[in-house]
């Protein structure tokens, strides 16, 4: 594995371009583009997004629920092709205001947003997409306006205005009745703080199979409730977007499914015009104790592309080209789309019954900060990776911890003493590394992989300069070792005591990118007043949403049984239940709820 070693400085540019490999490697016309396309939707259907969002009006500072659905739109099942959604919060202006990857597990996924306190009044914009989809953007993804209200900004409110609404306005509108074969069972209305219990069933089949439901359900004030189609009415209204899209399609897709992982694509350009690269791989290493090393090669479109697990691992890359050079420029597509649909902004401001409904729940979210009641439960990030995950090399073949020896004053006596058949010295050119072969006893024409702690170096000055008192253990691989295309001529990896590689300098050449694939949602909780004492105690109970969950599956017998207290705020409530089951029936279900 050769490597030029220059000095450069090398930059990472967000592409605010959707460039990305071709599903098609080979150069085709327009013509057999789209035939290519068509082929492609006959033997690989698409997926589409609906999300369940907790309700459709909010006050700054709050919390945004919503439970995610990812669909085959050909089977109408749950498409099991993705492993990561990508949510956005836009502003009314249509800038992305919050972004979250989210993972997708069998079509389901659950998530939230906290609203900044400080955000103006006006619509907002939540969507949701996978990484297919992105083909189609901004057509083909989930969208949903909400308002929100900022009582300690000014009054005025900002709609928005979309072309995508536009357009829903001029079409007639379509109803479509959900099949799905669910009944809900509860009493209507109830006292304050009073014990509700929904109970959900299939009813009976008549082969003595019930079909099993994931749902989500959310109980909300009637006037502040989702204004959402139920998941069949929206997938039906879909196929018309889908056959204008396939029937525009001018180029080849470029986003595949992300079944296997998450993917992030780099390219290298220089800046004054093009130059040619001689860089046939681009190296990704992770920084840590257990040693992640990829690498990729350039595709047809000159991108690199990198497959990462789906978890919620802080991850530090650093990305180094095979050759450097002064004026080169690594350039990261950023994983959400740019692509968004053209809107417009108006002020307006609200009549007497907006402004009384967004007062009551001004207040009571303000009464419950006061209060300081908090129902939101963050999600406990587990660093569970390490755990799990062996380096990359597997067990190395040599393992020297130099606590086990006597201090040595530098790493060139301590590579000369503890560690035979490998060699560290200096030339007039710099340092230098060479293994010996075990098989033939003759040094390696080529340079190791050489790594401090997981991260690959290749100016040996840098190792050379380390300091033998951080360094815990030097981890070493002397046979080749085979990696796809990629021949690595031994393997050192220098572990120091922090894990962290922050008492050395990385070198010039390095661009380190902090990175977390996705995020944990939090959950949301609510109280529990079957204890006489928690009941009677005077602390206001003020809920704007009543009772949300994302996920409530059915049980063998096709039931299910969900129970939540109710508030203090008398009124009528909407309970709102959307779900599919096994086999693609689709429900949406509304009831209403009193309490006096």
């Amino acid at each position: 594995m050769k490597r030029v070693v220059t000095p450069a400085n090398i930059i990472i540019l967000l592409a605010s371009l959707l460039t990305t490999s071709s599903l098609y490697s080979q150069e085709l016309t327009s013509a057999e583009h789209v035939t290519k396309v068509k082929e492609y939707f006959q033997s690989t259907p698409g997926e589409d997004v609906y999300l369940h969002i907790d309700r459709s009006r909010y006050i700054a500072g709050e919390d945004i629920w919503f439970s995610i659905y990812t669909l085959d739109n050909e089977t109408g099942n749950l498409s099991l092709r993705s492993a990561v959604a990508y949510v956005e919060l836009l502003n009314p202006w249509n800038v992305p205001l919050i972004q979250t990857r989210l993972r997708l597990s069998g079509g389901r996924g659950t998530g939230n947003f906290t609203l900044p306190d400080s955000i103006s009044s006006g619509t907002y914009t939540i969507r949701a997409y996978t990484n297919w989809m992105k083909n189609f953007l901004p057509n083909i993804c989930y969208m949903q306006d909400l308002d929100v209200i900022n009582p300690f900004r000014n009054s005025d409110f900002t709609r928005k205005v979309s072309s995508m609404n536009n357009q829903k306005n001029k079409e007639t509108p379509v109803h479509y009745e959900d099949k799905g074969a669910i009944a809900l069972a509860a009493d209507s209305v109830f006292g304050r703080r009073e014990l509700v219990i929904l109970k959900i069933g299939t009813g009976d089949s008549d082969a003595g199979l019930y079909n099993r439901y994931d749902m989500s359900i959310s109980v909300t004030p009637a006037g502040v409730s989702s204004e959402s189609q139920g998941i069949a009415e929206y997938m039906f209204s879909r196929k018309k977007s889908w056959e204008d899209i396939l029937n525009g399609i001018k180029a080849p897709l470029q986003y595949s499914f992300e079944s296997s992982g998450h993917y992030l694509s780099v390219m290298i350009k220089y800046r004054g015009g093009s130059m040619p690269d001689s860089s046939k791989f681009l190296y990704m290493s992770i920084q840590g104790k257990v040693a992640e090393f990829r690498y990729a090669s350039r595709d047809t479109a000159d991108h690199f592309n990198f497959i990462l697990p789906v978890d919620n691992k802080f991850r530090n890359l650093i990305f180094q080209p095979e050759h450097t050079s002064n004026n080169m420029i690594l350039e990261i597509e950023p994983s959400f789309s740019w692509k968004l649909p053209s809107t417009y902004c108006y002020r307006d401001t609200l009549n007497d019954t907006q402004l009384d409904m967004f007062s009551e729940l001004s207040f009571n979210y303000q009464a419950s900060s006061i209060y300081g009641i908090r129902l939101k439960k963050e999600a406990v990030i587990k660093d569970e990776v390490n755990l799990k995950k062996r380096r990359f090399y597997g067990i190395p073949e040599m393992e020297v911890f130099l606590d086990d020896y006597i201090s040595l004053p530098t790493m060139q006596e301590v590579f000369f003493e503890l560690l035979p058949g490998i060699i560290l010295r200096s030339r007039k050119s710099g340092y230098e590394m060479q293994i010996t072969n075990p098989l033939t006893g003759v040094f390696y024409k080529e340079p190791p992989l050489v790594m401090i702690d997981g991260v690959m170096i290749n100016d040996m000055s840098v190792l050379a300069e380390l300091n033998p008192e951080i360094v815990e253990k030097i981890e070493v691989v002397k046979t080749p070792y085979l990696m796809g295309d990629l021949v690595l001529h031994g393997i050192v990896n220098v572990l120091t005591r922090s894990g962290n590689f922050r008492n050395a300098d990385m070198p010039d050449y390095a661009v380190i990118f902090p990175y977390r694939v996705i995020e944990e949602p939090s959950t949301i909780t609510t109280p529990d007043y079957s204890d006489e004492l928690t009941r009677l105690n005077r602390i206001p109970d003020l809920r704007n949403t009543l009772y949300w969950n994302p996920s409530v599956k059915t049980d063998m017998n096709g039931k299910a049984e969900i129970k939540f207290w109710t508030s203090d705020l008398p009124g009528n409530y909407v309970i709102i239940i959307h779900g599919i089951s096994a086999t693609g029936e689709k429900v949406t279900l509304h009831k209403s709820l009193v309490v006096r």
